[in-house]
């Protein structure tokens, strides 16, 4: 099933045209074509067809890689947002794009799409109290091993009734809702007085989405179903009753290098990425001796711009132009 994609942009409301015609999931391999079409005036983009809400447990639990986990790693991962020197190394990284980061002793904070639960455990380490949303089924069994309280479902589900919450954060989430309008206004009536909601989402304004162009690894279609850059997403905020309290984007590193080594895969549809699993950029077995040539390449520039990679990221960011946006919105 596939839920109707808007005839004009959801931002502002523009014409929007065709911008890639056929693409698919070039990661976790799940069938299927899609297009991308963007919008005249302020740049916004869709994935079309759009997926329904209805589809994405089963999408999420057959191809997201959550079926197997490792709980120790998980734990100690989320135990080093406590040692010396973690906040300044998350900023080295480009890893400090997330949320709940911002969270303060003693709050209440809210993870919409909180995946392996890493987050959650982080919140809990920094003497908040966390409550998660997750739509993959495969995280209930992380969130009773380590006694969260986790809603598997959605937001609409009106999960915690009578809780509300002083930072309610969707890390890499608002990209994958049908309808991220309808969301944010939900949102805004859980926040307690003074609130705020922060999001970070992948930024198709970015320097990295210019250069890579097709190959950009933060299509990630079908899951990524709206397309966001500053101006756009600030429009659509409005229209959810918000103000941007701030916007910044932070890169962080690791995807950098994913994207280099995505410039020398070459997948199929239906057809999983080896480069998403540390095995090389996949590549046809009747590839070319210049497809074999430039896979070559891109996996050998990744080994040499490991130690470029930070402070160049960190340069784009403080340009505006880095590939992941931080934003902090607060009730009009």
């Amino acid at each position: 099933m596939t839920a109707q994609t808007p005839p004009t942009c959801i931002a502002c409301g523009g014409p929007t045209r065709l911008y890639i015609e056929e693409i698919w999931d070039d990661r976790y391999g799940s069938p299927g074509k899609f297009s991308i079409r963007k919008c005249d005036r302020c740049s916004q983009m869709v994935t079309s067809p759009m997926l329904a809400e209805t589809d994405l447990p089963a999408l999420y639990s057959r191809y997201y890689p959550r079926r197997e986990v490792d709980l120790d790693a998980i734990r100690k991962e989320a135990d080093a947002v406590l040692l010396e020197g973690a906040a300044e190394k998350r900023q080295r990284e480009g890893t400090d794009n997330q949320g709940h980061y911002l969270v303060k002793p003693g709050q209440r904070v809210l993870d919409i799409g909180c995946g392996s639960c890493v987050s959650l455990l982080e919140v809990r380490n920094l003497g908040a109290e966390s409550w998660g949303i997750e739509t993959d089924p495969n995280v209930r069994a992380i969130a009773d091993h380590f006694g969260l309280t986790v809603h598997i479902g959605s937001i609409h589900d009106n999960p915690f009734p009578g809780v509300d919450f002083d930072l309610i954060v969707l890390n890499q989430v608002i990209e994958h809702v049908p309808d991220p309008i309808a969301l944010l206004k939900l949102v805004r009536g859980r926040l307690r007085p003074g609130g705020k909601v922060v999001l970070a989402f992948p930024n198709a304004g970015s320097l990295n989405k210019r250069v890579s162009r097709r190959q950009w690894i933060n299509w990630h279609i079908p899951y990524h179903l709206h397309h966001y850059n500053k101006r756009s997403f600030a429009l659509i905020a409005r229209q959810a009753g918000y103000r941007v309290a701030s916007a910044r984007t932070i890169t962080p590193n690791v995807w950098t290098m994913l994207q280099l080594r995505a410039f020398g895969d070459v997948t199929a549809e239906g057809q999983a990425s080896t480069a998403w699993t540390g095995a090389g950029p996949s590549i046809p077995k009747d590839a070319s001796f210049a497809m074999r040539w430039k896979n070559r390449f891109a996996t050998r520039a990744t080994g040499l711009a490991h130690g470029l990679i930070g402070p160049i990221n960190r340069v784009a960011d403080r340009l505006g132009m880095g590939d992941s946006l931080l934003v902090e919105l607060v009730r009009e």
